[in-house]
Parts: structure tokens; sequence; C-alpha cells
């Protein structure tokens, strides 16, 4: 601007606004300073005025260049100077800063007269307390003014910019998006959160603060997870709290917190790690001799890992970081995807909160000029965009804020490429911004016309993708679905359209209750506007049946065709033949179709302009109207080379014409009966063949009709080097579409004709690889694998899902296949029916992995079945027994035998009296299977193999067969140990079954797999993709386990067992998987809850709390005290729910809190064993309990444990027999007397030194003593040896017979079963009250029902409290009375006193007899020994 124009009047004429010119001269001097004093610090940089600071306008401020205090005050006067108003302010800053300020900066705008009397009081009474005062007024701040000329032109140029002309400027291009945005619909995506980050706005701020408070809370619910080792994450807790939320002015602090928390706790994480190196060596010690050593150190560690992980959950992504710093954003992504929605509406949300951004739309930039000439023309400017760019950063940082520039779509402008040159000016002048920062967005396709290739290789710069609801694809589309009232269904999943907003907005508007593809829903909405246009047709003659929106629509799409437009002058489209054609007046056409949303339009320097709603649609009805100009297929051929792809001499110029292209195939396969893709072929550039190729197949997901069968398909694929990913996404996108050349069913009979090898490298490596949880495979997965019921799925839909996921099973993901195998289960629960289709359609199919894991998942649905099903069920055991069992070779895979016999044993159990005809001994081991033949040895283990190869000797080998692998010697061996076998046949068999049966060859898959083994953690780390080689290697080792169980001797366990015989997988344990336990089916919603137990925990907590703050504690006095703790445990037997129903807890575990002891030092723990005894036994305990005799022993203290059990299969099945007879305990309780025992021993008369001692020292004649005493030293010395008594004290004890244990754990460890995150425990109750009350397990794992579907029986533990495991009292009771038994609580109960290392340093150990009276408990808990 003028220097002229830099007057005080006319910064009083600019500024004269509501907000007005004191404040804005604040403002002003603000920034000035800033400028002046602090722009050269590195630490602080920026000041934020504060309207209450006392005597200067902000707090004093350190400037680094000086290493003084600064502050600075701002004065404007219209008359006079006011020297009381500066004084005044002068003593106030005294008051305050004195001792704290070394410079104030005076900004006036008026002159002041120094050598005044009142000015120098100011200047002594400063001076006296340390302050100078130096002046800035009248024309010297003009001067610094103009020495900033953005400051100049924001305070003194009257550019008329501020949030109201920002407001109605967003709202202007709002009315021109028309449908593209929706205010009143949003749904969360990831694009959305990281242009959040990028504008550092309160959504950022909130996300940041709210990982934060998340963290806290998650720490809180692990207390009672994580037991002794909380004392870290409670200290991790309270430090957390001590960090200040973030807010927009120190947004970047959350760069420092994750160095902070590793710096704050480097010697903790250490401690942790050493943990866990220590477990797990312990582990690997222990793990094949002690399970319930190595189950307790595989708890730990899973603790102590998921402990480790909290002190890394505030660390920010790479991503994150570059988005907080960076000041241009790239937001690029398909057409239709939600770029437009998404800068519309944070704009949007951005003006309403306050805040300033900018709305352009690439699609007002219609002219041949410069585009910076257009920018200022569009938004009405007297100045350049540049020098917006300046007002606006001053507008930031007036308000502290940053302000936004979108620019949206500049695909969608006339010439594209004119913003190529622009944008790196664009670029220079933001990066020299602090508050202005640039968004830009296009079609990924316009990225090489809009960009340069330096552009990216920029500092400052970030990008992104906005994939639109992928990603949140489910919660995304229900949601959308939902607004207009239609029912989700897996179909929805699976279409890769689903996360494009466009294409949801078309589904819903026009849905009739049917699946339809996107060409289909065009039209649709044709006929819906069509129908509203029936008083316009009638006034003209027409047949209101008569679509007569159609040629309109196609008339339009021509304009487009051959002028390449896609934005019009409404007299552009006044002017087209169709009117007179159809006999229409065509301004009240064209404003129905405005009004029906078909066309949008906007106004620009008066013109008014005209576009379809939806990008997308020029391409189809283009395409139409080329299929509807031409009649031959030489003639359309010929325009689509020349026109739509502009081939000449072999070179494709018409790089944005895919999707035109792709529509055009699709058209002319319904004109013509066939396809028109060989037209690529007079390409010359391979590349840009193959791209052409890709997006015809892409378009096969809407396509109506397709004329090419499958296997031509595939040979098309092949020419055309297509990656095999593509493909294979067809097939997953269309598997559910009935009829559909690519559904479940082409898919099965594609993969079917592959040798097993072929098709693992073409199609498992492929679905491997689709774990992330933004694929919506994964999605679906998941939302079965939960349980999830979708309305409005059609049986047809639920076959071939099924036949999908069925193929999904061939991967080496265990992960993926255990995951999808759950959800599998849980669709068939509810559809029983296709369990024996799938068997009988993969029976033929040469993968053991997928035919073993489909009969595991048959027995999950028979154990899950929602309906009883009866003569399904009789069908599908009538189809095993003949298919498996009935014949002379029975399948050889010891987990697919295992299955299938559980099967007919459940059957068996429901319907005992069924199956009569059958000989049901030929369901039990041993089988007949091919023996393990003698083959040639090889010398695998000596081979010199290569990658994937030499990945699986290395893992296959056996101990003492070079050096063992893990899974060789852990995993195979170990199973292997209890037959008596060769292990070197064994090996040497399994490799040559690998490389020659299975068809293994590293020429297939040494990359992969050596890729693989990178990845690759260790054995106990399942949540992973194994190689290849590794399913090979298990199904090697599950068809061997099978032959050899039909052969081979087990091994006698002790001198007194014969005829040991094997059984089935439970011994030895080879069970991987269990297929009727789901971790997201435990928790039960419709269960009662019981305050009492929880308030009591608190009680009993704040008890501990109490003792330890009080001054008069004495340790004494405590640990001899009953406690409030055991009073409630025992009162918490019975338990009344909030319906009235009563409960008895059978038995339990609880405690005062491990997690707090670090803190309180105090512990108070309580074992109460349910035990069922007999009269004489009750009385018999009775007896000695009165006596205050030790109860407690190792017979007692204990619940039986089982780890190689099914959920769903105890108590019934063959494997259950030995659980059940566990329950069942001989003991002994001691009387509270002794007894003397004497013993007598033989002790040697010398030890081995002694004699030596007497050889070498000479003490006995060589001759006779040596002789009497041994043979000479060379041979074995015999010792002579002594009789002695000795006499020792130990308890009476009475024989108490057999008594029952109430209850069973269930525990599934982590070993190889990746469909849950961790060890699953739960308490059932002992298998004879399951069986004397005929209960079972239905709709909830863990959750027994009596045969009315009334919950009976269920572990508290799995609803979060700690009331033990309980059962109904009257069914208790119903119970007690048909056994005629008593039920009992042995205590077993401690209180201990702790040092500062946590050691014991006091405790008492108590016990008791509790027994049940009905409607009470009686007996008490005591002590038994003190230390």
């Amino acid at each position: 601007m003028a220097t002229g124009q830099i007057t005080w009047e006319q910064f009083i004429t600019v500024n004269n606004d509501a907000r007005g010119v004191r404040y804005k001269f604040e403002d002003l001097c603000r920034q000035l300073f800033t400028y002046e004093f602090l722009s050269k610090n590195k630490i602080q940089k920026y000041v934020h005025s504060n309207p209450n600071n006392p005597g200067i306008e902000s707090e004093p401020i350190l400037n680094e260049e000086t290493d003084k205090y600064i502050g600075y005050q701002a004065k404007f006067f219209t008359n006079e100077v006011g020297y009381s108003q500066i004084k005044e302010s002068a003593e106030k800053a005294v008051k305050h800063y004195k001792g704290k300020l070394d410079i104030i900066y005076l900004f006036c705008n008026k002159s002041v007269t120094t050598t005044r009397d009142s000015f120098k009081e100011i200047v002594n009474l400063l001076k006296d307390a340390g302050i100078e005062i130096q002046l800035i007024t009248d024309t010297t701040i003009l001067d610094l003014v103009r020495k900033y000329p953005s400051l100049g032109k924001y305070y003194f140029d009257d550019h008329g910019i501020s949030h109201e002309w920002l407001v109605n400027e967003a709202d202007r291009v709002i009315d021109v998006l028309g449908e593209r945005f929706n205010a009143d619909f949003n749904v969360d995506t990831a694009a959305e959160r990281n242009l959040s980050i990028f504008l550092q706005n309160h959504n950022a701020i909130d996300y940041f603060n709210n990982r934060k408070r998340e963290l806290v809370k998650k720490i809180a619910q692990l207390k009672w997870e994580l037991e002794d080792f909380y004392a870290y994450a409670h200290k991790f807790s309270e430090f957390m709290d001590t960090i200040p939320d973030v807010k927009q002015e120190c947004i970047h602090d959350v760069e420092t917190w994750q160095n902070t928390i590793l710096k704050t706790f480097e010697e903790d994480i250490a401690e942790i790690n050493e943990k866990i190196e220590t477990k797990k060596a312990k582990y690997e010690q222990v793990k094949n001799n002690d399970k319930k050593e190595a189950y307790r150190l595989n708890e730990d560690l899973s603790k102590l890992e998921k402990l480790k992980k909290l002190f890394y959950q505030l660390e920010l992504s790479e991503s994150e970081k570059r988005l907080l710093n960076n000041s241009i954003l790239i937001v690029e992504g398909k057409s239709g995807i939600g770029k437009t929605h998404l800068f519309a509406n944070e704009a949007n949300l951005m003006l309403k909160a306050g805040e300033n951004a900018l709305l352009i739309i690439g699609g007002d930039y219609l002219s041949d000029n410069n585009i910076f000439e257009q920018l200022k023309s569009n938004l009405r400017l007297d100045f350049n965009f540049e020098n917006l760019v300046d007002i606006l950063e001053v507008l930031g940082e007036t308000n502290g804020k940053i302000v936004a520039i979108f620019i949206d779509a500049l695909n969608e402008s006339w010439k594209p490429q004119l913003w190529k040159s622009v944008l790196p000016r664009l670029y220079n002048k933001i990066c020299s911004k602090k508050y202005v920062r640039l968004a830009i967005s296009f079609r990924s396709e316009y990225e090489k016309v809009l960009l340069t290739e330096q552009f990216f290789k920029v500092d400052n710069v970030v990008k992104i993708e906005h994939t639109g609801f992928m990603g949140n694809s489910f919660k995304a589309v229900r949601k959308f679905l939902g607004h207009y009232g239609i029912p989700f269904a897996p179909v929805h999943m699976f279409s890769r359209n689903i996360y494009n907003p466009l294409f949801l907005t078309l589904y819903c508007k026009t849905y009739q209750g049917d699946e339809v593809d996107l060409p289909i829903l065009y039209e649709r909405i044709l006929e819906k506007a069509n129908e509203k246009f029936a008083k316009v047709i009638e006034k003209t003659g027409y047949d209101p049946s008569y679509n007569i929106v159609l040629p309109v629509i196609e008339a339009i799409s021509k304009q487009t065709l051959f002028t390449g437009k896609r934005h019009f002058e409404k007299s552009e489209l006044e002017g087209m033949p169709i009117w007179n054609t159809l006999g229409l007046a065509p301004r009240p056409f064209i404003t129905k179709l405005i009004q029906e949303n078909i066309l949008q339009d906007y106004e620009r320097n008066g013109k008014n302009y005209v576009y379809f709603t939806f990008d997308q649609m020029n391409d189809y009805f283009s395409a139409k109207t080329i299929l509807s100009m031409y009649q031959t297929e030489e003639e359309t051929r010929k325009f689509i080379c020349e026109k739509v792809l502009e081939i000449v001499d072999g070179e494709f110029k018409n790089w944005g014409s895919a999707d035109l292209f792709t529509h055009v195939c699709a058209l002319y396969a319904e004109k013509f009966g066939k396809e028109c893709i060989d037209i690529i072929q007079e390409i010359n550039n391979e590349l840009d063949r193959e791209e052409l190729f890709r997006a015809y197949i892409e378009s096969f997901e809407w396509r109506n009709k397709i004329c090419v069968s499958v296997s031509e398909l595939l040979k098309l694929c092949e020419n055309y080097s297509l990656e095999y990913s593509v493909l294979w996404d067809q097939f997953i996108n269309n598997s559910v579409k009935t009829g559909h050349l690519l559904n479940a069913d082409a898919l099965h009979n594609t993969l079917k004709g592959y040798p097993l090898a072929n098709r693992d490298y073409v199609w498992t490596t492929f679905i491997n690889g689709k774990t992330s949880d933004e694929e919506r495979l994964i999605q679906l997965i998941q939302l079965y694998n939960k349980g999830d019921v979708l309305e409005g799925v059609n049986k047809e839909q639920i076959r071939l899902l099924l036949v999908f996921f069925s193929w999904i099973l061939t991967s080496s993901n265990r992960w993926l296949r255990d995951t999808v195998s759950k959800a599998m289960i849980e669709i068939l629960k509810e559809n029983f029916e296709y369990v024996e289709y799938l068997l009988k359609l993969f029976d033929d199919v040469n993968d053991p992995y997928v035919i073993q894991r489909l009969y595991g998942i048959a027995f999950g649905a028979c154990t899950k079945r929602n309906f009883e099903n009866k003569e399904v069920f009789k069908s599908l055991v009538y189809f095993i027994f003949e298919n498996i069992f009935n014949k002379d070779i029975v399948f050889p895979d010891i987990l697919l035998r295992d299955y299938a016999r559980l099967i007919i044993e459940q059957y068996l159990m429901e319907y005992p009296d069924e199956l009569q005809e059958y000989d049901l001994e030929r369901i039990k081991p041993p089988y007949k299977s091919i023996p393990i033949p003698d083959i040639k040895d090889e010398k695998y283990s000596d081979k010199i193999y290569e990658k994937g190869l030499s990945w699986i000797q290395h893992s296959m080998r056996f101990e003492g067969i070079g050096m063992y692998g893990d899974f060789g010697r852990y995993v195979f061996q170990s199973a292997l140990r209890d037959f008596e076998v060769d292990d070197y046949k064994i090996f040497n068999y399994a490799m040559y079954y690998i490389i020659n049966e299975l068809g293994y060859s590293g020429e297939l898959f040494d990359d992969y797999d050596t890729s693989m083994f990178r990845l690759t953690y260790d054995r106990h780390y399942v949540l992973k993709t194994e190689r290849i080689g590794k399913k090979y290697q298990w199904i090697s080792m599950y068809n061997i386990l099978a032959r050899v169980s039909d052969y081979c001797v087990m091994k006698s366990v002790g001198s007194m067992e014969e005829d040991v015989s094997y059984e089935g997988p439970w011994n030895p344990y080879v069970r991987d998987f269990d297929p009727t336990l789901n971790e997201h089916n435990l928790v039960c919603e419709d269960v009662p809850f019981f305050v009492e137990v929880k308030e009591h925990m608190m009680n009993e907590i704040q008890e501990i709390k109490r003792a330890k703050d009080d001054s008069s504690f004495d340790e004494e006095i405590w640990i001899n005290t009953v406690p409030i703790f055991y009073e409630n445990q025992k009162e918490d037997l019975l338990l009344t729910d909030e319906r009235g129903i009563q409960w008895v807890a059978l038995s339990k575990y609880a405690d005062t809190g491990k997690g707090d002891l670090a803190y309180n030092k105090l512990l108070i723990w309580n074992w109460l064993y349910g035990y069922f005894v007999t009269d004489e036994q009750l009385v018999t305990l009775k007896k000695y309990a009165d006596k205050k005799v030790n109860l407690i022993n190792s017979d007692i203290s204990w619940i039986p444990e089982a780890y190689t059990i099914y959920n769903r299969e105890y108590p019934w099945s063959s494997g259950s027999k030995s659980i059940e007879e566990s329950q069942w305990e001989n003991i002994k309780v001691e009387t509270g007397e002794m007894k003397s025992i004497i013993e007598k021993v033989e002790e040697p008369q010398f030890s081995y030194v002694e004699i030596l001692q007497k050889k070498y020292l000479g003490e006995f004649d060589e001759d006779k003593e040596w002789d009497e005493l041994g043979t000479a030293l060379d041979e074995k010395i015999s010792i002579p040896v002594v009789s002695k008594k000795y006499t020792r004290e130990e308890p009476v004890t009475v024989e108490l017979g057999r008594v029952l244990n109430s209850c069973q754990d269930l525990i599934w460890e982590e070993e190889f079963d990746a469909s849950k995150e961790e060890t699953i425990s739960v308490s059932h109750p002992c298998a004879e009250i399951i069986k004397v009350l005929g209960l079972s397990q239905k709709k909830y794992d863990g959750y027994y029902c009596n045969k009315a579907g009334e919950l009976i029986a269920f572990d508290t533990a799995l609803t979060k409290q700690k009331a033990g495991l309980i059962i109904r009292k009257d069914a208790l009771d119903e119970f007690l009375s048909i056994k005629n038994f008593h039920l009992v609580w042995f205590v077993n109960a401690s209180k201990e006193i702790h040092n500062e290392s946590l050691m014991i340093k006091k405790y008492t150990d108590w016990t008791g007899l509790l027994e049940y009276k009905g409607d009470f408990v009686e007996g008490d808990y005591y002590i038994t020994e003190y230390r």
C-alpha cells in the first residue's frame, strides 16, 4: 500500500468497527513488540495479551538476546496524552513485577513529552524499582509499521477482510456445493482427525488430551489384572495426572510427552524388562515339566508386556508429528470419497467456533487466466491473493489461532494445469507464515498434472490420502444406512465403494429394498426425478410414464463428451437442440433438475453455471451417449479408440479417461454381448495397457453383465500381467452377490483347481496380508466374531459368505485363520443347516489345513447352535460317521478325527438312545491308516538348503538330530515322546512329506517365507503370519501323529501301568484351537450384579488405608484381630440379586489389593474352597474345627485345573473322564495331636573321604584293613553301615475319605490359539452338579443354564465381580437333597505386614470351617500360625 496511507487518521478510519480502535491498537502494539524484541528468541517468541494483566499488557518475557525481562504497555489517546493513566499502570507494574521486570516499552499513538514533570515522576518511580522505560510513540510506531508491510495492509488499508467476510464467503461456497456437503450428517474419519491435527483446532486438542485421559482410565481398569505389578502402573498414573492438558497455544507440548515419560521412568522400565527376561528364562526351564508353573509364568509375562506397553501409549506417530509441524497439507483421494465434505465441514466448524478459515473450490476457476488473477476476481479483492495471505496471518496472530485456507478440488478447475505454476509461489508464501496454513485437495489421478515432482521433496509439505469410510467402514456405513432406515448386510461391507460417501448417498436415495450396482443407481435417480416432473410433462402432451428426463441428461452428457467441460453456463444449456426436439421450455426444466439435485448451480461474476451434482454421473451418461450414438461395433470401437482413449499412433493421450472407458466397456457388453477390452491392444506402452486393464477389472464390482468366462478372464489377467491381488480383491468384493461371475462359488471353483502349493503361492500369500483393522474384510470378520447380528441378510448371502470364509482357512496367518473360524461358528450356530453343506463341499479339497479346521468349526457350531435342529444334527452325524470313520482308511489328521468324534459323542450325549445301528467303537482310536513307510534315507538333516527349505529344516529338527529347532523339539518331538518311535525316521519322513507330498518348493516360497521369517518374534507370539513352510510343518505333524497313534505303542508311565493306549489328542496334548470358546462371548449382559460385594470390597480397602494412616497403629493388635474383610467374605457367600433371587458362592478368592501393597504395606487375602461332604465327614470336620485345628493341607487347598479340554466338551466327552475323577479327593485332616515316630536308619560307618584319608595317611594295614573296607581304588568301594534309631514328632491325622470339590477350572492358554489376546481361565461347577441338574452352556460361554434356559451358575470373574463361582440357591438345595451332601468351605487366609522391599515381615495364617445351613453360614475364622 502507499506509504502516505499509514497515518493515524487512516488507522482510525479502517479500524472503527464493533471491536473498537483501542483494542486494534493493542493488537498492533503486541505484534510490533513481538517482531522487534522477540523475533530472535528461540524458546519463547510470542506473547498473549491479558486484559486483566496489572501494569503491562502481558507477563514479563525474557529477551534472550539482551538477557533482560521485558514487557510493554499500549496507550491510545483520542486527544491529549493521559500521563495519570501511564503513571497508574507504572505503579501497578512496580507493585507486581518489581525484581521480575527490567524494561517497559511504552507504545503510544501520541508524542510523549519526556521533559514534563509528570513523566519524570513515572521514570523515577520505575527506576527506583529497577525498571527502565523506553518510548515507542506516534511516528516511530508508524515507521515500524512501514517496516512490516503485512501490518500496514491489515491495520491501515480498508481491505474488508474480517471474520464476517470469511463466513459470508464460506456460505456462498457451501450453497454452490449443494448435496456434496451435508452439515447435519458427519461420520468421523481418519482424514478428519488428521486435518484437525494439522489445523491444531479444538478437535486436535481434545484428541491429544483424551489420549492421556484414556491412558489413565486404562491403567485404573488394569488394577486387578496386573495385581503384583500394579505398583508400577499406579506410579505412572499418578505421574500422568501431573502432565497438564495441552491448549492451542501450547499444543506442541504433546511432542515432549513421550520423552518425558521415558526419562522419568527409565529405571522402572529397565526393571520391567529385567523381570520379563527372567520369567522367559524360567518358562523355558519348566514349560515341559510343570504345566501349572508354566501357566503362572505365562500369566506374569502377559501382565508385564501389557504393563510395559503403557509407557509408550502417548508416543506420536511420524505422521502426527509432520501434521503438527508442517504448513501445507495435500489431501488426495478418489472421486466421491468425501474430500469436499471434509473441507467444507471443517471450515464450517471453525467459523462457527469463532475461528477463521477461507474456503475455495476449484470448480470456481473456469477461465484460461492466471490462477492468481482468477482468485482475486472470484474473491472480489482490491489486492492480490498474496496480500490476502498477509492479512490472514495478522488475523491469526491477533487471535493466536491458525487460519486455514482450504482449496478444494483443484482438478475441477477449467484448466487444472494452471495450478502447477501457482502452488510453488503459494508454498513460499505460506512457509513464511506462522498462523496461516494451506490445505489443498484433488483426485489422486491428477497429481502429476497439478504438482511438480519437486513439490513433495521440499520441507513443510505433508500428504494424506482420504479413504472415506475405510478403516471405519462398519461403524460409518451402519450409521449412514441407519440414517436412511436401511438394514445393514454383508454385501455392504464387501462393496469396494462402501467407504465412498458419494456411493452411499446414491445408494440410500434410490434404495428399493434390493442390492443394485452403480449404473442402476444413476438410472433410478432419473426415474425418481421423472416422477416429480409429471406436471411439466403433461403440459407438453407427453405420457407421464415416459422418461423425459433421460434424453435431457444424455444431451448434457453429450455436451460434456464433445467439449470436455463439466461446468456450463446456463445459457449454454438453454441453447441445446434437445429442447426444440422435445418441445420443452428449458428454464423451468433446468430449474427442476437443480431442485432435484441432479444438477447444481452457482453464480460467478454475474454468470450462472451448472454441473452434475455427482461427478461420476458424467462418465456413466457420457458412456451411454456414446453407445446411443453408434449402432455398429465397428463405429463404436472407432470412437472409443480415437475419442475416448485418444490413441494416436499407438500413444495413449487421454490420461483422465479410465473411468469413462470402464463405463463404455460395461455398456458395450450389454449392447453387443461381448467385451471390448481388446481395444487397449492398440496402445504401445505396456504400463498404460496394464493400468487400463486394472481399471477394467475393478469395474466388475458394479457391472451388471460380464461377457467373459472366469477361465477367459484368468487368461486375460495373465496376458496383462495383472497382480493377483487385484483379481482376488474382485472375488472378495463380489463374493456374496448371487449369480455374479466372481462370487464365492466362482472363487471356490477357481481355487479348488489349484495344486496345494500353487494355491498357497497365489492365494494364501495374498489372504495372509488381510489383517489390518482398516480392511473391510477384517471388520466384517470381527463383526461376526463378536456375535453381532445383521438384519436383512438372506440365506443365499449367508451360504456364499460361508464358502468364501472357508477359503480363508488356507491362511498361515494364525490370527486370521482362528478369528474367521470363530466368526463362522457364530454364523453357523444361527444357520446350522450349512454345516454339513460345507463339509461336503470341501470334502475333496486338497488342503488338510482347510478340512481339519472345517471339522473344528462344525464341532463348535454343534455345541453352540441356537436351536435343537435334531434332524439336521442327525444327518450331519450320519455323514461324518460314513465319511470319516466307516472307511478302510480314516483321514490321517489327529485333530480332524478328534473333532469328528466329539460331534458324534455330543449327539450321543444329547440323544443317548440313538445311533444303535452303528458300530460306535469305530469312532474310538486306534483307527486304520497307512503306516509311516520306510523311505530312503535322504539325510535331510545334513543337506544344505537355502531360504524357505532351510527354515523348515532348522525348525523341524528334533533334539539329537543336529541343532534342534523350537518346533521340532518343543512341539513335534514333545508330542511323540509318549510313543515308541524312531525320531530320526519320523523327521526324515516329515521332510519327505513336506517336499514331495505337499509340494513345498523354494521357487514358490523362498521370498515370501524369508520375509515372514524376519517378522517372526518367538514361538509364544502367535498373533502373526507364519511361513507357508510352517503351515506345511503343522500339516505334516498332524498327519504323522494320526498314523503314529494308530500303530505305535504308547510308553508306560511308571512300572505299575500296563497296556497304555492312545485315547485322544489331549494326551499327548496337541490341540491348538478351542472352537467352543469365544473371548467375545464371555460377558453376559443379563446377569445379576451384587452391589454389596463391591461395597464390601471398598470398605475393606478403606479399612486398610485407615489402619495405614492411623498414627497409633499397632502391628501386633492389627495382625491378630479379625478384620471386617473376613466378616464380609463370610457374609458374601450368600448373595441376593436385584430380582430377589438368592445365590451361593461355591468357591472364591479375594484380597484387599496387591496392587496397592507398595503404598499400604498391608495385605489381607482369603481363599474359600467349597467341598461337598457326607453327614459323617461333616461331623468329623466340625469336631476338629471346634478345636481350632489347622484344616488346610495340600489335598484341600486347590481347585482342579485342566488345560487340555475344550470349554463345551466338559464334562461329557471322553477327554473329560479323567478330569471328572480328579474332582474327587481322598483327604486327611489333622486332629491337633502329635505322635512320636521311631525310625530305624542305616547310616555309613565312614564317609568316602574318610576312607581315602585312612588310605593315604597310613592309618590302617594295607593288606588287612583295606580288604575289609572295600576293594582297590580303581574298583567300586563298598562302605560299611551301622543301624541307628531316631524319634520324630508328626501330627496325628484321620482319614476323611473321598470328598467332592465343588469347582473345576478350565484354562485355555495362549500357546497356539490366536483368536484370543490372552489366556482364558473360567471356573465351572463340578461335573456332578452339571449332570445331576442337567445344566449346559447355552448362548454365552461359561454360563450354565437349566433346560428351561434359566441361568443357574457362572464365574463372576467373567463380569468383573469378585464373588467367586456362584450357583442359584434353589438349584444348590436341589443338588444337596438329591445327593445327600453338605456344602462346606475350608478357609485358607492370611494377614500380612510388608516392609519397604515388600517382603513379609509379619503375618498370621487363618483357617476355619464354614458350613452352608440354607439361610445362613455357620463357622468362624481362627489363627493357626503367627510369625
